[in-house]
């Protein structure tokens, strides 16, 4: 609990300048969808992605190369048909990314990329506890890419995928070492 304290307060120290100097604020929600841990896993049922939703905050620099950050609730994991077999967890996400981005005013392409601190808030598996002595701060690496809509009130779309960085190692995967957060998201964004 400390480290994820601390994490949290140097994440928060960092996205400060860039809220203080943010071109713009906004909310994003959208569509969270899931992986599938891995295909070697056998005997665990039947996997499926635990998808779900994804809603927050943001603010962005502005300009062609910018500095954004967002803090995101995500749903997020797997299914398994086998109780006690699934892994459908709930984070709360805060990514902190370079965006480059082609100013114009009807439509503005852009892509981002950065890492992201991850805090599990949830852990279902299905009716079970989830593995003990787990780490509950997950780091992550996030891309995307977008468009934004000036003329409609700052509308943006974006598609992310999130991969992350250190092994989860739950007990339900017969791979153990082999297992690594992955998400895929479906973004719509509102600027202010």
């Amino acid at each position: 609990m400390k480290r994820s304290f601390i994490t949290l307060a140097v994440a928060a120290m960092c996205s400060v300048p860039i809220a203080g100097q943010a071109q713009g604020v906004g909310i994003l929600g959208g569509w969270s969808y899931g992986q599938v841990p891995s295909s070697n896993t056998t005997g665990h049922g039947s996997l499926s992605g635990n998808s779900g939703f994804a809603l927050g905050v943001g603010a962005e620099s502005g300009g062609p190369v910018g500095f954004g950050v967002n803090v995101l609730y995500a749903q997020r994991g797997f299914r398994s048909t086998l109780i006690g077999n699934s892994e459908q967890l709930s984070y709360i996400d805060i990514p902190l990314y370079l965006e480059v981005s082609v100013p114009n005013p009807a439509v503005t392409p852009f892509a981002l990329i950065g890492p992201q601190v991850s805090f599990e808030m949830n852990c279902d598996a299905n009716g079970q506890d989830c593995p003990s002595g787990r780490d509950k701060t997950t780091f992550d690496g996030i891309a995307a890419i977008g468009l934004k809509f000036p003329m409609l009130s700052g509308l943006s779309i974006q598609a992310r995928y999130l991969y992350a960085l250190q092994n989860l190692d739950y007990g339900t995967i017969s791979n153990q070492s082999d297992y690594r957060q992955r998400s895929f998201m479906l973004l719509l964004g509102l600027g202010f």
